[in-house]
């Protein structure tokens, strides 16, 4: 069910609804409409052009019409959404008039939803003659209590630092899993991220890929190993994931320009050079 109300501005209002969830994932979804999302409660992590932001409570999300977005909460949560299609002239998109950023912090959000809410209660009076207007001047109001919350700094960024933290925990991973198989797509789904978007925010911070990352990690395991223990070479290139012992020297002897083996050697050269050897007299 949709309506339209048209002059020098066209509104076409298709939804007014409320979602409560447990945990809520969606990725790479497009919709020919703006869907506008208020986060009554919980916290979610949204995408746009490859960057993470973080929506709380009392943050309004706008995924713009045509763009793949991901919603991804952990936790439970209520949503106030509507969907929306706003012309000027009856061709022009709204929201190229006046972009928005991805997340807005909401100045006022008692305001906010008891609009929300009133416009809710006339949506669903299908049998009332002023359901079409009243519901259009509803849903343009909080549009506009939006565009006034983003005017007053409300705008959100990327939040960098959350993404770091997040990530710290992949390298763990990484590290404890050393000896298996690792793929991207094993990384990406322990934070259920798409992952292209998750490669992309991954090498933004680390300035490496995730698979570079997990080679990293493995021929720095592997030096220790060579260091601290008599393991063979064998056992080691086990030990760190790779695929038998004539990978795991080739592997070494690109980064590091010498073979395992000549390694341990040069190692223990050093030590031996440091530690004096003591004699009965």
């Amino acid at each position: 069910m949709s309506f339209s109300v048209s002059d020098q501005l066209k509104i076409t209002l298709f939804d007014v609804k409320k979602i409560q969830y447990k945990k809520r994932v969606i990725f790479d979804y497009i919709q020919s409409c703006c869907t506008i999302a208020y986060i009554k409660k919980g916290e979610v992590i949204t995408t746009l052009d490859g960057k993470e932001y973080i929506a709380q409570t009392g943050d309004i999300m706008v995924h713009r019409p045509n763009m793949p977005f991901n919603v991804i909460s952990k936790t439970d949560g209520i949503h106030y959404l509507f969907n929306i299609d706003l012309k000027v002239m009856e061709e022009v998109d709204f929201f190229s008039l006046y972009p928005l950023g991805k997340v807005v912090k909401v100045r006022d959000p008692v305001l906010y939803e008891k609009m929300f809410d009133e416009l809710r209660v006339i949506w669903l009076q299908e049998t009332n003659e002023y359901r079409t207007v009243q519901s259009s001047f509803l849903a343009f109001s909080l549009i506009h209590e939006i565009i006034e919350s983003s005017k007053m700094g409300g705008r959100r960024s990327p939040n960098e630092d959350y993404i770091t933290d997040r990530f710290n925990n992949v390298l763990q991973y990484i590290e404890e899993h050393l000896a298996e198989n690792i793929t991207r797509e094993d990384l990406a789904k322990i934070y259920h991220m798409n992952p292209v978007y998750f490669s992309r925010a991954f090498k933004e911070i680390y300035g490496l890929t995730p698979m570079k990352m997990v080679k990293k990690l493995r021929l720095l395991q592997s030096r220790r190993l060579l260091e601290a223990t008599e393991l063979t070479i064998e056992e080691i290139s086990l030990n760190c994931g790779f695929c038998d012992a004539s990978h795991f020297n080739h592997t070494f002897r690109s980064a590091y320009k010498t073979s395992p083996s000549h390694y341990r050697k040069s190692i223990k050269n050093t030590k031996r050079g440091f530690i004096p050897t003591w004699s009965d007299s």
